[in-house]
C-alpha cells in the first residue's frame, strides 16, 4: 500500500463507518501494518510508516462521549506525495482556509459525509506555499467528527 488520493479518500469513508475504537483497532480496520509507539498520553506513532509517508501519527479524542477513542489519523507525506489536483478530483472542490500567521503552511480542507454514518470525516491538506492543482501536500490529517442525530420530534399536549 502507498499513500494516493485513492487511499485517504478510502480511509476517510471507513473512519466515517467505524464505530468508536482505539488505536489498534483503527489500524487493523484501515489495512495499516506496523506497531504503535505511545509518544504521549494520547499520541501515537505508527513504526515503520507506509510507504509514501515519513510519519503517521494517531490522536486520541479527549472530549465528549468519544474521549479515548481515535480522534485523528495524521500523514506526513514523503516521496512523490498527493498533489490538491488529485486530492480535488477525489473529495470535490477544497476549501482554502485563512492562514494564521505568516510562517504557518495553507491548509485546504475536504468534507467527506456519508447518509447514516455514525461519523463525518474532515480531510486537512496541508501546504508550503500557496496551493495551485500541482502543488504538492506535506501533509495531510482526517479527523473523525461525531455527527449529531437529529432531535426526536416531540408530541404537543
Amino acid at each position: 500500500m502507498t499513500i494516493t488520493a485513492d487511499q485517504l479518500r478510502a480511509w476517510s469513508e471507513q473512519l466515517c463507518t467505524l464505530p468508536p475504537i482505539d488505536f489498534a483497532a483503527a489500524l487493523a480496520a484501515l489495512g495499516i501494518a506496523g506497531s504503535i509507539v505511545s509518544q504521549t498520553a494520547d499520541f501515537a506513532t505508527v513504526e515503520p510508516p507506509p510507504a509514501g509517508a515519513s510519519r503517521l501519527g494517531l490522536t486520541l479524542e479527549n472530549l465528549g462521549k468519544n474521549r479515548g477513542y481515535l480522534g485523528t489519523l495524521e500523514v506526513t507525506l514523503g516521496g512523490a506525495g498527493v498533489t490538491r489536483g488529485e486530492l480535488d478530483q477525489r473529495f470535490g472542490a477544497g476549501n482554502l482556509l485563512p492562514r494564521v500567521d505568516y510562517d504557518r503552511p495553507f491548509v485546504v480542507n475536504y468534507r467527506v459525509e456519508l447518509a447514516g454514518a455514525p461519523y463525518r470525516c474532515t480531510v486537512s491538506a496541508s501546504f508550503a506555499d500557496e496551493p495551485t492543482a500541482a502543488s504538492t501536500a506535506v501533509q495531510i490529517s482526517l479527523r473523525r467528527d461525531v455527527v449529531r442525530s437529529p432531535e426526536p420530534a416531540r408530541s404537543g399536549r
